[in-house]
């Protein structure tokens, strides 16, 4: 399920909650008129209702909370992902400072075009649920660039060594990133997470309750609370997309801090 459909995050919100709000005031007022017409209604006995609508919306809790905890976990784990490989590119854009001339020049421009690569390019394919490819082509050519350098002193092949390191975290923090961008609920968990909110509604619509007003508002009190609760699963379900998903903050930041602020080569 797509998280924000291309809607503001605050849209979204706002269509989920009057959908499974709407939904069970409708639905509400369909089952009293055709349970009353029928006199179903003398027949329920609200202490045995309450107790299996309690097993059953106690269920639910467990199920969309655990889902809800997962997405968490995978927004913040995409979040992590990012700020450490925008670290690893600003540790890699200094170690290189210590290569001579023209090798450090060359190295420090493409660390910068990679960064520009990241924010301009990558991200905007991220947010629209896309896998990058933009920094393959500039990876490897660092990759081309540095191996080729051979250390003629001490003091070279102990930098060399602290840039390889460098370059490659940058490999494994850009690998799973890419890999974060389709972070996803399985659309089986989708079915769980939707069909028992239909359940757990539906069940409300049983107590027999004399007044439709106090009926209709506890019943959309308890939608809008499962709903609130969609609306979270859905615009953490992907972590990069949308307005509300994972930026590119931390590239962003080092690019002003430490690139701009470097002359260049």
């Amino acid at each position: 399920m797509p998280p924000t459909w291309g809607l503001p995050t605050w849209l979204v919100g706002i269509v989920i909650l009057a959908a499974f709000a709407g939904g069970a005031l409708a639905g509400l007022a369909v089952s009293r008129q055709w349970s009353r017409r029928r006199g179903l209604h003398a027949l329920v006995d609200n202490g045995v209702i309450g107790w299996i609508f309690s097993a059953i919306l106690g269920i639910y809790a467990i199920a969309i909370g655990l889902i809800a905890v997962a997405t968490w976990g995978n927004a913040s784990e995409a979040s992590n992902v990012a700020s450490q490989e925008a670290a690893a590119v600003a540790a890699f854009y200094r170690d290189v400072g210590g290569y001579p001339q023209p090798l450090r020049g060359a190295l420090q421009k493409l660390v910068r075009d990679y960064t520009d690569a990241v924010i301009e390019v990558d991200w905007p394919l991220q947010r629209r649920g896309e896998v990058p490819s933009a920094g393959t082509r500039i990876i490897d050519e660092i990759a081309r660039q540095m191996y080729a350098f051979e250390p003629t002193t001490s003091g070279q092949s102990v930098i060399h060594a602290e840039v390889l390191d460098s370059f490659n975290q940058i490999v494994e923090w850009r690998r799973q990133r890419l890999a974060a961008v389709e972070y996803a609920v399985p659309r089986t968990l989708w079915g769980v997470v939707l069909v028992g909110a239909v359940i757990a509604i539906v069940a409300s619509f049983v107590f027999n309750m004399d007044s439709f007003q106090v009926h209709a508002l506890m019943t959309c009190l308890l939608a809008a609370m499962i709903g609130l609760l969609v609306f979270f699963i859905s615009i953490t379900d992907h972590p990069y997309h949308g307005p509300a998903g994972v930026g590119p903050d931390p590239f962003v930041l080092v690019r002003r801090e430490l690139m701009s602020a470097s002359p260049s080569p």
